[in-house]
Formats: structure tokens, C-alpha cells, sequence
């Protein structure tokens, strides 16, 4: 398969799974609950804040935002460890990561694609 193809498939799959997380951010943030502990505000703006964040911008700025998405489940992972808490379980958050892993994927090739081949010695 052409690496350019490749490349711009990888991209539209990124930005289409954003536009899936978001959503279900934005269906998860309409239910209600209660108000939500210091440790909970702090996991919340790992995730999905900064995750959040990272995704967007990953549709500009494909190796920026998926770092930034990155940071923000490291950070919500190491809260949860650190504070004690146990919000960071199940596969989910993993899952709603995953356009960043189409967003690296999409970058590399491109970079792949711009950087002139070796020369022979």
C-alpha cells in the first residue's frame, strides 16, 4: 500500500475515534452525580481533560497532541497509584486513548516520507 495512503488512512481513523471519544466524554459528563473528591477533580483533569486536550490537537499537530494525550493517561494512572484511589480501572481508559496511537502511527509516515534517503557510502 502506498505510505501516503497509509499515512492519511491512519490520520482520518485518529480523527474519527476523537470525534467518538469526545462524545462519550460529553455523554459521560451529562450524567449526574454527586460532587466529586479533590482526588477525583485531579484524575479528571488527567483524564479526560489532558487526554482530551492531546486528541484535539493531535488533528493539527499529530506528534504534539498524541504527547500530550499520553501525558495526560500517564498522569491519571500515576494519580490513581499515588493517591490511593481506584477510578483508573478496566480497559476503557486505554481505549479512549487509542486515536493517539493512529495519530503517531499517521506522523511517523509522514515524516518517514519527508526525511531524504540515506546516501550510499
Amino acid at each position: 500500500m502506498n505510505t501516503t495512503l497509509l499515512a492519511g488512512i491512519l490520520r482520518w481513523i485518529g480523527r474519527l475515534t476523537t470525534l467518538v471519544v469526545v462524545a462519550f466524554v460529553l455523554l459521560a459528563a451529562t450524567v449526574p452525580a454527586g460532587s466529586p473528591s479533590f482526588r477525583e477533580v485531579v484524575g479528571l483533569f488527567f483524564f479526560p481533560g489532558i487526554v482530551v486536550v492531546g486528541l484535539l490537537l493531535a488533528w493539527w499537530r499529530e506528534a504534539i497532541g498524541a504527547g500530550v494525550a499520553t501525558v495526560g493517561l500517564l498522569g491519571f494512572y500515576g494519580w490513581s497509584f499515588v493517591s490511593g484511589a481506584n477510578f483508573a480501572r478496566g480497559p476503557w481508559f486505554i481505549v479512549c486513548w487509542a486515536p493517539a496511537v493512529f495519530f503517531i502511527g499517521s506522523w511517523f509516515l509522514r515524516r518517514q516520507l519527508q526525511s531524504p534517503p540515506a546516501a550510499s557510502a
